[in-house]
């Protein structure tokens, strides 16, 4: 049986050896191994071309993201099963493609086999992550919840044909949108393998909330089932609650928490105040214009103006830090749940 694995990157010169080697080290002999780089600019494809000989097909040129990426190596490949090994992952240990090659060929009835991923934080934290059964995974992705890990599945080559390739419109929730469609398919088998098969590195794309959400909104206002009763009232009830769990998990992922985001409310009544003292002395300086001699007049202006000039600088450098960057996020997050947000 051959296994395909897909390797996609770009500028990723940190991550893409660690990746190589995982999928090298392999003892599974039946590898066809396919890299789809993006042309990269720094020197991502000249590690890469170390491995040429473990390499079945290397391929480096310009693509609009990753799944027109994924989706050049799905067409490449002639495994009978492939498996997505992203270039800032990398398989659990030297066994996984042989584990996995021996389930199936005991299950022969399987289209698909998920398993347990570990998902890394950028803050060194790690921990052990299992899916959920095929009965909840419908609801799961209706309330945002981590139904499938991409990386973390195994996928017969002839699933592709059947629902077609990752849809390319969306840029970040592409793999969601087509796991709604194998969970939409019934006479497809899926098969969870109680195994760790990957080290995932959570954040990347998916750290861009805002754009994350709005396409996994209008993936799901596209799904007829979940406009009916009662995933309707489960989306509802539930949305408001797996955003923030998501939304926290994924600051964490960038050396963030609630608690510093908090912090950065707490502050907002000092930025308040010294936008105020601002507005305070410009009115004090048209009041002095229109009642004080001219000599003593230009003093006290020039007293005023280099105060406030003083005071405008601190509020610009604030507005160009990462805490006014922060501040903001948290503002529009607050906005997104329905939140007061009295302070903005």
């Amino acid at each position: 049986m051959k296994v395909s694995i897909i390797t996609v990157c770009k500028n990723a010169e940190e991550t893409v050896e660690r990746a190589i080697q995982s999928i090298v080290g392999q003892t599974y002999p039946a590898i066809e191994y396919i890299v789809v780089d993006g042309q990269s600019e720094d020197k991502t494809c000249s590690i890469i071309e170390r491995y040429l000989n473990h390499i079945t097909v290397f391929v480096s040129e310009p693509d609009s993201g990753v799944y027109q990426a994924m989706n050049k190596g799905i067409q490449l490949a002639t495994g009978n099963w492939l498996y997505f090994v992203n270039a800032d992952d990398y398989l659990f240990d030297a066994t996984v493609i042989q584990d996995l090659v021996e389930f199936v060929s005991e299950h022969p009835g399987c289209d698909f086999v998920y398993g347990d991923h570990e998902a890394r934080l950028t803050t060194g934290e790690a921990s052990i992550y299992s899916p959920a059964s095929p009965e909840r995974m419908l609801e799961e992705m209706v309330t945002l919840g981590e139904c499938l890990i991409q990386p973390a599945c195994f996928f017969k080559a002839d699933l592709f044909r059947q629902l077609g390739l990752f849809d390319e419109t969306y840029r970040i929730a592409a793999d969601y949108e087509w796991f709604a469609r194998l969970l939409q398919t019934p006479d497809l088998q899926l098969c969870y393998y109680p195994r760790i098969l990957i080290s995932y590195a959570h954040g990347g794309l998916s750290g861009n909330i805002p754009a994350l959400f709005q396409e996994v909104f209008a993936i799901q206002n596209s799904i007829p089932l979940y406009q009916q009763e009662p995933w309707l009232s489960r989306r509802m009830q539930k949305l408001q609650q797996s955003f923030i769990e998501k939304y926290d998990l994924l600051e964490r992922t960038h050396h963030l928490s609630m608690a510093r985001l908090r912090h950065i409310e707490a502050l907002e009544p000092q930025v308040q105040a010294l936008e105020a003292k601002v507005q305070a002395q410009a009115f004090e300086i048209a009041q002095l214009k229109a009642a004080t001699p001219a000599a003593a007049l230009q003093t006290e202006v020039e007293a005023l103006r280099s105060q406030t000039a003083a005071l405008q600088d601190r509020i610009a450098a604030m507005e160009t830090s990462k805490f006014w960057k922060l501040r903001h996020a948290w503002f529009q997050l607050k906005r997104r749940l329905g939140l007061p947000a009295d302070n903005e």
